[in-house]
């Protein structure tokens, strides 16, 4: 019989290389989300070896995460995005030496990047290279431009149409293209969802090594959450990253002619980011100061209470790979108006309490939002009722096996097995 110091050594080890933006540059987000909860079932199951390399503040210090962890400070964090953008460039530098020492010691079978974000993925790549491991790489989204309801716009021309200066989209275009050079030398990628996928294989990542896993939603818990107020304090609500590439700008204007109908319409923006200035300017700019109110970044029990004070949510957002942020409203019964863009229509479409409109048409957005809160109190219910019903159908248990049965297939090419 096996001793237990030769089973636990005969687990799988896996390293994963954990870079996370802070608290101030932008809020927690659907990827740091996803990989918190499915290593928690991971660690419920013991049947790997994780050691973590994490940017701090940590997003995994909960009892239910039991491994290994190496938390690595940034050196500094600017309030421009260029600083930011330096900043996340030491910390590679450092992430890297700190990697061979661990690797060294752990000597894991392969690297887990659990986010495509150009620090994680860059990182991985060149440790995997030196120290000759195969790579693992979790796909979120890849900007994909389907503006105006065509896909033939260039993604440069994508971003100066959202307004990006002429610099920030030659930048952002060329972190797109370096970040895809990447992907396509990784060794297995985790896409969550099928148009992810398949913009992967539109960009020449090979097919056979992209599976598809999905996202979720913590539904039971979000259901035991009370809002502080019975009442209904806002008419909309958005949650999300503030940048030009989730629409909040879009909002606001599509919020400038709600209020022109419902002069009292008020709409909450929960969100962090490096535009979080500009946007309250804008706020200013469209004397939206009795309407609008952008509350920042918030936990996740501040943030359901919140959602559950609203009466609907919108998310004019141009570029996702699933919509976490969805999923999360409808857990809290809110119907959706957002965009209609690819992923949000796999995931989300053929729920009957979210309203998809064309990209980019701010005045569609305004007259389905005013379409929602018109709606009697019988019909809203419903409406709420079918929401939460189908946020249901995404479970957090069923994308960690998912999961590890990819890393499973990934294994056996290297004659070693996960215990599933």
């Amino acid at each position: 019989m096996a001793s237990c110091a030769e089973n636990f050594n005969s687990i799988p080890k896996v390293f994963v290389i954990f870079f996370h933006p802070g608290v101030l540059v932008t809020a927690l987000g659907g990827a740091e989300k996803r990989f918190v909860e499915v290593m928690k079932i991971f660690c419920k199951r013991g049947s790997l070896k994780i050691t973590v390399l994490e940017s701090a503040p940590s997003l995994l210090a909960t009892p239910e995460i039991k491994c290994q962890k190496h938390l690595l400070s940034p050196l500094f964090c600017g309030k421009g995005w260029l600083s930011n953008y330096v900043g996340w460039g030491f910390w590679v530098v450092r992430a890297f030496f700190k990697s061979f020492s661990i690797v060294r010691r752990e000597k894991p079978k392969f690297l887990f990047v659990p986010n495509n974000t150009l620090p994680n993925l860059f990182l991985g790549y060149i440790v995997c290279s030196f120290l000759r491991l195969p790579l693992l790489v979790v796909v979120h989204h890849i900007d994909v431009p389907f503006l105006s309801g065509k896909s033939c716009c260039s993604l440069y021309n994508a971003y100066r149409i959202i307004k990006y200066s002429r610099l920030v989209s030659l930048i952002k275009t060329f972190t797109f293209y370096l970040t895809l050079s990447f992907l396509k030398k990784a060794k297995a990628i985790i896409s969550v969802s099928n148009f992810t996928a398949k913009a992967l294989r539109v960009h020449g990542v090979s097919d056979v090594k992209i599976f598809v896993s999905g996202n979720a939603v913590n539904v039971n818990f979000i259901s035991n959450i009370k809002p502080l107020n019975a009442e209904k304090v806002y008419d909309g609500v958005f949650v999300g990253r503030i940048a030009k590439e989730k629409g909040v700008f879009d909002l606001l204007e599509a919020w400038k002619k709600v209020v022109k109908v419902k002069s009292d319409a008020k709409l909450l923006i929960i969100g962090s980011g490096i535009e979080l200035q500009p946007l309250k300017n804008a706020v200013a700019l469209l004397d939206l100061g009795k309407n609008v109110f952008v509350w920042g970044r918030c936990g996740d029990l501040e943030l359901y209470s919140l959602l559950k004070q609203s009466r609907i949510f919108v998310f004019p957002s141009l570029f996702e790979g699933w919509g976490i942020s969805v999923a999360e409203a409808l857990a809290c019964g809110l119907p959706v108006v957002a965009y209609d863009i690819p992923a949000l229509r796999e995931v989300f479409g053929k729920c009957q309490s979210v309203f998809l409109v064309p990209v980019k048409d701010v005045d569609g957005l305004a007259s389905k939002i005013l379409d929602v809160l018109g709606k009697c109190e019988v019909e809203y219910e419903t409406l709420s009722y079918w929401a939460w019903s189908y946020s249901k159908r995404f479970c957090w248990e069923k994308v960690a096996l998912r999961d590890m049965k990819i890393l499973n297939m990934l294994y056996d090419s290297f004659g070693e097995k996960f215990v599933l």
